[in-house]
Formats: C-alpha cells, sequence, structure tokens
C-alpha cells in the first residue's frame, strides 16, 4: 500500500470511529497509524488532531478560546522514558531541580472528548481549533461529575452498567459492543431511544473533566519503575472504559516551556497497553438462572492466557446471540479482554450447526419463554436458582453483612425460605434451628437486628427487591413522586409521567410493584425508613466528597462511609483534584495520604471528624490536620 492509500484508509478509519462505527479495533488503527508514521513521519495526518467527520451532530460549531489538542501515544516503558528525559531536560533548562519534577498519571477514559464551560455549555472537541455545541445532552440527562467548574473531559458511559444492561442488545439493527460508541449516538440522537433513556434514569451517561478522575503522583524513577502496577491500579480502579493512562507534566513553567505541537502538548503522553485478542474454540454452552428468571448461556472455553489472566469462560449475553451467531461445541470464536479488565467475545470465527436452546429451566425444569432477545424462567419463589440470587441481592443491597451464597444457599435450599421478610424473623434461636453454627448464627442475628433499628433510605428498600429495570437511580427518581408504603395500584400512567421513565419498561416497573406489593409492605414494616419525599432539604454534608483510608476505632470503614453518604456526601474510593475532604484512621494508605497532601485536600483524624459531624447544621470544618505523607510509590 503506498502512502497516500494508507493515509486516505486512515481518514476513513478514523471517520468511521469518530461517528460511532468503527470499521477496526483501536489497536489495529493504532497499528496503521504507526506504520505511516515510520514510512513517513511528517505526513499531514500525522500532525493535526484527528477531526470528527461533519454531519454526526448538529449542534452549532463553536471556535475554542484555547485548542483542544490529542495526546500523543506510547507503547513501551523505553518511549516513556524517552518522554520523561525531555521533561528532565526542560526542568534542567530552565534549573528547576530533578528532584523537585513531579508527574502525574491519570485513566485514559475511551470516551467523546468534550469541553464544558461551567455555564451550562457542552462543546465536542471538533477538530481541535473549532468543535460543535452539544449542550443539549445535559437538558437529554447527561450528568456534570463534579463542581461543574469549566474543564475538558470525556462524555462515557458507566462500564459495569453498559455490560450489565447493554452490551450485546440490538438498536437499529446493530449490536452494542462499545460504550463510546453507544454515547456518540446517544449524544447525536435526535429523540432517545429506549436504551438511552435506561443509562439516563441510571445516572450512567455522564461528562467526567479530567480533574475528577482518580489520580496518581510521584517523581520520575518512582514512575518508570512502578508503570506497569501505576497502569493497571487506575485502570481497573476507574469506573469508565479505558485504553491506557495519561501522564504529565505538573510544573506549569515546565509546561509553558516544552509547549505543543500541531496536535498534541509535548508535556503530555499516553502509556496504552496493545489490546490482546485470541482466538480459542468452545467446549460446551452452559445456561444460568439469574434473580430476575433471565437464563444467561455461559461459553466454556479451551483454557486461555489473554493480558496475564488465564480465561476460560466468557458470557453470550443472551440466548439470541447463541442462536443468531451459531455457538455451540466446536465453534471457534475470538475474545477481547476490554480494558483488561473484562473478556468478552468479540467475533464468530467458525461457527458451528449444532446449537441447542434449552426448552426447561436448568434449576427448576419449568418451562422457559422468550422476552426479546432473552430467555426467562417465570417459575419466580418455586426456582432455587432465582431465589438464592434474589436473597443475596436483597441483602447486599440492604448492607445485611453475613448472608454470602454459602449462608443463602443453606436458607433456601435446606431449609424453604423464599420470602425477603423472612430474613427479618432470624434471630439467634431461629439461626441455629436452621442448622447455622452458634457463632456464625450469632453474628447473622446482630446484623439483621441492627438493620431493623438504622434508619435506611427508602430508594434502597426498593432498589433491594431486583425489580426489572428499577435500580438504585430509578428507585430514588420514582420516590422522590411517591412514598414506598404508597405504592398500590400505582399505574403505568403514573411512572410515565415521571421524566427517565421510558414508555415500554413504565409498564414492566408498574406491573411488578403491584405484584410484589404484600411483600414490600412486610419488609417495610420491618425497617426504620427515611422517605425521599420528607427529605427534599439540604444535608448537612452536602457537596462535600469524601475519602476514608485506614482502620477505624469507632466503627468499620462502610459504616462511616455510609453514615457520610446519608448525611449528603460523595464517598469516593480515591484521592483526586475534587476531593474535598480525607478522614484517617489507623495506618492510612500512603498513597491517599500524599496525594492528599500534594493537592492541599483537608485531612481529618478520626476524632476530629467524628466531633465534627455531631454538630448538626454543620458550620465549618476544623482546622486542616496534615498526614505524615510518605512516598506515594
Amino acid at each position: 500500500m503506498n502512502i497516500e492509500a494508507l493515509a486516505a484508509e486512515l481518514a476513513e478509519d478514523n471517520r468511521a470511529y469518530r461517528a460511532g462505527n468503527p470499521r477496526i479495533t483501536d489497536h489495529e488503527y493504532d497499528q496503521k497509524v504507526e506504520k505511516l508514521r515510520k514510512i513517513y513521519p511528517a505526513h499531514p495526518f500525522l500532525n493535526q488532531v484527528e477531526p470528527e467527520p461533519e454531519g454526526v451532530f448538529s449542534g452549532e460549531k463553536v471556535r475554542h478560546k484555547t485548542p483542544m489538542l490529542s495526546t500523543k501515544k506510547a507503547y513501551s516503558a523505553e518511549e516513556i522514558d524517552t518522554f520523561i528525559r525531555s521533561v528532565l531536560q526542560a526542568a534542567q533548562a530552565l534549573g528547576i531541580p530533578l528532584d523537585d519534577v513531579r508527574f502525574r498519571a491519570t485513566p485514559k477514559l475511551d470516551g467523546l472528548s468534550g469541553r464544558y464551560d461551567g455555564a451550562g455549555h457542552l462543546y465536542t472537541r471538533g477538530n481541535g481549533t473549532e468543535g460543535q455545541d452539544i449542550s443539549n445532552a445535559l437538558a437529554k440527562g447527561l450528568i456534570i461529575d463534579g463542581t461543574g467548574n469549566p474543564g475538558d473531559g470525556e462524555i462515557v458511559v458507566d462500564e459495569q452498567f453498559f455490560q450489565e444492561h447493554l452490551y450485546g442488545k440490538t438498536f437499529n439493527g446493530r449490536p452494542l459492543k462499545h460504550p463510546r460508541n453507544f454515547m456518540v449516538g446517544f449524544i447525536g440522537a435526535d429523540t432517545l431511544g429506549e436504551h438511552h433513556r435506561l443509562a439516563v434514569a441510571a445516572q450512567a451517561a455522564r461528562f467526567v473533566p479530567y480533574t475528577e478522575i482518580n489520580q496518581v503522583t510521584g517523581d520520575s524513577l518512582s514512575l518508570l519503575e512502578n508503570l506497569e502496577e501505576i497502569s493497571r491500579t487506575l485502570r481497573n480502579d476507574c469506573a469508565y472504559r479505558t485504553d491506557g493512562i495519561v501522564i504529565e507534566a505538573e510544573d506549569p513553567q515546565i509546561k509553558a516551556f516544552l509547549g505543543a505541537t500541531d496536535s498534541y502538548h509535548r508535556w503530555q503522553i499516553a502509556y496504552k497497553t496493545k489490546g490482546e485478542t485470541a482466538d480459542v474454540m468452545v467446549r460446551e454452552v452452559t445456561w444460568q438462572v439469574g434473580r430476575t428468571g433471565r437464563i444467561t448461556p455461559v461459553i466454556e472455553l479451551d483454557p486461555v492466557e489473554l493480558s496475564g489472566a488465564v480465561i476460560q469462560r466468557v458470557t453470550a449475553h443472551n440466548a439470541a446471540t447463541v442462536k443468531a451467531k451459531g455457538i455451540a461445541p466446536c465453534t471457534i470464536i475470538r475474545l477481547i479482554r476490554a480494558g483488561e479488565v473484562i473478556p468478552t467475545m468479540d467475533t464468530i470465527i467458525k461457527p458451528s450447526g449444532q446449537v441447542k436452546i434449552p426448552d426447561l429451566c436448568p434449576c427448576c425444569s419449568g418451562p422457559l419463554q422468550w422476552e426479546g432477545e432473552n430467555l426467562i424462567c417465570s417459575a419466580g419463589v418455586l426456582c432455587q436458582d432465582q431465589v438464592e440470587g434474589a436473597m443475596e441481592h436483597f441483602c447486599q443491597t440492604l448492607e445485611i453483612e453475613g448472608f454470602g451464597p454459602k449462608i443463602v444457599e443453606k436458607l433456601v435450599a435446606e431449609n424453604g425460605i423464599r420470602y425477603f421478610s423472612d430474613v427479618f424473623t432470624l434471630g439467634l434461636e431461629e439461626c441455629i434451628a436452621l442448622g447455622i453454627s452458634p457463632g456464625v448464627a450469632k453474628n447473622l442475628a446482630k446484623v439483621v437486628d441492627n438493620r431493623k433499628k438504622t434508619p435506611i433510605d427508602d430508594w434502597r428498600v426498593l432498589a433491594a427487591f431486583g425489580i426489572r429495570n428499577l435500580g438504585r437511580g430509578d428507585a430514588k427518581n420514582l420516590l422522590r413522586h411517591i412514598r414506598i408504603d404508597g405504592l398500590n395500584g400505582i399505574t403505568t400512567e403514573f411512572i410515565r409521567g415521571i421524566e427517565g421513565f421510558g414508555p415500554i419498561t413504565s409498564g414492566q416497573i408498574a406491573g411488578d410493584l403491584q405484584s410484589n406489593q404484600d411483600e414490600i409492605h412486610r419488609v417495610v414494616r420491618h425497617l426504620h425508613i427515611v422517605h425521599s419525599m420528607d427529605d427534599a432539604g439540604q444535608k448537612p454534608l452536602q457537596g462535600e466528597k469524601m475519602v476514608f483510608t485506614g482502620t477505624f476505632q469507632s466503627a468499620d470503614r462502610k459504616t462511616l462511609e455510609k453514615t457520610a453518604e446519608d448525611l449528603g456526601a460523595t464517598v469516593q474510593s480515591g484521592v483526586n483534584a475534587g476531593t474535598t475532604l480525607l478522614v484517617i484512621g489507623d495506618k492510612p494508605g500512603a498513597k491517599k495520604t500524599t496525594a492528599a497532601e500534594s493537592l492541599g485536600i483537608q485531612t481529618m483524624d478520626e476524632g476530629t471528624y467524628l466531633d465534627w459531624i455531631k454538630s448538626v447544621p454543620l458550620t465549618s470544618k476544623p482546622a486542616i490536620h496534615k498526614s505524615a505523607p510518605e512516598s506515594l510509590f
């Protein structure tokens, strides 16, 4: 292929990718780019911000006040070493001691680049100089993470939500495979589809400013020595799809000195791990029953190593996928490990003609029926697998500790417990009578009693029932308009009148709520419920973004985090620029305390924090308590 043909193919690949309909994988695209760079490094395609094609988004064009550039990519530690040396050379030229040069690493979100102006306007990157106004996405339900300050970021969808609710489903004749492509469709849609509304209701569609994502900081030596660990930790802890990490110099003098090319900043680089794929033979397709009765096909594979992990099984998502793609023993499939975390089926290399779709439930042998692309067992409480899955989900959502798979199996399979409300009748004697050892029984009775006495939000209770399409976000939305103890006779029309609920799911939710009314009332009678309709005022920790680190004397960390959430705070897993408070217990994590120190984030020890939250309404925070930082890496 000659140079211009390769460049033209890359331009078409880029257009397809930015329109949300990629022709090749990211890794294949990057390989083509590097091929062009090797044979003609001065080609104009390599020295521009890869543009968005015309017609994807309908907003007016807007000229950016400052350019929005791409990020230079690296695929090896050697390339990162070269980048770091260039930063150190700049520091030396500026007279900055090399020991003072710090670097920041953040996850590289695999989304749609955008810029928020802080005043309700959102723009795409476009060609770097001009973007398009997509502020109408905010009216559709796109959420701005953080404080709403102006800045650049990525438009993304929560990865877990995408995998559980959207991946593999067919909309407009095409299956959804990548969250970025889904968000391109979301932004470009004149009218939201049902799949878009699901994401909105779950608050899963978001604009995430770069300042709001987790970060680690360190010197050049520590960064290079721990590069792979840093990359793995940042990406695994990220709630969104990533395709690498971004490393940048922190010092503004160094940034100004290094400047930028026409397409990227010289003080910043993306470290991308090459995506791994593998072709493997299917041994068997097994079928599992979920808590909602959905039958999920699981593909059992010949063991294969992928991105450092041995993969032996992967989900096929639904029965329609198995049927349409001919997945059966001896089928050859191509696996890809998305984000180096979730193994997924990418392509069928060689289908099989021996596909078998079950007629009966693999657990209770009840009849199965098709519901869209899924097979459903409608046996409900008569199906043991459904009851066990639903009971475990119920206890986890209500934070009733100790009711793991083994205990739930004993309650359901051996003792015939079928209803959620039965959990609240379990005291010490009842647990022992069910065959649970006295020590475990004592702990279970205690957590059940604590759950009955401790206040709990109504939306958490409703979400615990596992009603289809009524997760935590939807439950919160619904219960702002009606009390949980007033759901008798709720109608499809009532739910459809609430923004965020679609015409299809509204009827299904109303029907499921009506059929579960008796059990909802039985559960509610056991609990001390805080009603959303009665709690519309400002909470005392509203606006705080908090991180807890270490072990605590007053309560376990999860309990302290839950208390902070009940008081209105957002609890984060890691310290970033948007964090407002770090609460430090015994043996705190050095990375979190050092990050808080470097960012000037307020910290409190356990005693100071507990004294502070006893004052309601809260006024000002106590004086800043500084932790003794260690090296971050």
